[in-house]
């Protein structure tokens, strides 16, 4: 059925004007004994047609689908023939165009308000902008893996991130394994050992193991003795991954 049409009420009869008072007081009592309450059926009729239809939309499978829809509303579409996800500020703003203009609240206040998305986007990139002192329209990323191990007899990590474990593949090669692997093997890897590794007083240098693993899920590290060109385990390894 069609959504109920509210009646319009009649002019109320006024003593004031006794040439309609009649006419007007027969009208009200229709109104107010069938007209109204005929549209009090009709509306009540309506919302149950409405959630019956929701209902059987439901478990007929019919609803849209859910994934991606975050923070959406749902609703009926505008021709009333099936049901929709919209974003709320298509809905909400258009009829509060106050809320477009919330700011952020002061962190120091007790009192909580309403926070708009962008303004919300907005204080979180101000805060990461402050937090790691950034300048400039270059974008930034984050590390996606890193470790600091004892290379020396059996590895030992001291401390990592996305690391899982470090296996020892030959004097002064270490594989890193990442505990949660990598979107691809086009990673950067920035690695560093002592510099008096194997108790000598040679400079070395650490890098990336060219004839080892290079993949998604661990990457091999060397570490040489750049005088002897020799591989040495170090007392400490550091590596960090980037991507």
């Amino acid at each position: 059925m069609a959504k109920p049409t509210k009646p319009t009420p009649p002019d109320r009869a006024l003593r004031s004007n006794p040439s309609t008072f009649s006419a007007n007081a027969e009208a009200w009592i229709t109104y107010q004994w069938g007209t109204f309450p005929d549209y009090i059926d009709n509306t009540a009729d309506f919302v149950d047609e409405q959630a019956n239809a929701a209902l059987a939309a439901a478990l007929g499978g019919d609803l849209p689908v859910i994934t991606g829809q975050a923070l959406k509303l749902l609703r009926v579409n505008a021709g009333e023939t099936a049901a929709e996800f919209v974003d709320p500020a298509t809905v909400v703003l258009a009829e509060a165009p106050e809320l477009s203009q919330v700011q952020v609240e002061n962190p120091a206040s007790t009192v909580f308000g309403q926070v708009s998305g962008e303004r919300l986007g907005q204080a979180a990139e101000a805060k990461i902008v402050d937090r790691f002192n950034l300048t400039g329209t270059a974008p930034t990323y984050a590390c996606r893996a890193w470790v600091n191990f004892n290379g020396t007899g059996t590895p030992s990590i001291r401390a990592a991130g996305n690391v899982s474990s470090i296996t020892d593949i030959a004097t002064g090669r270490y594989r890193v394994n990442f505990a949660v692997a990598m979107p691809d093997a086009d990673y950067a890897v920035v690695a560093l050992g002592d510099t008096a590794a194997g108790g000598g007083s040679s400079t070395n240098f650490a890098s990336i193991d060219g004839g080892g693993t290079y993949s998604a899920s661990a990457v091999d590290i060397s570490c040489k003795d750049a005088d002897e060109a020799i591989t040495r385990d170090t007392n400490i390894m550091a590596v960090a991954v980037f991507r």
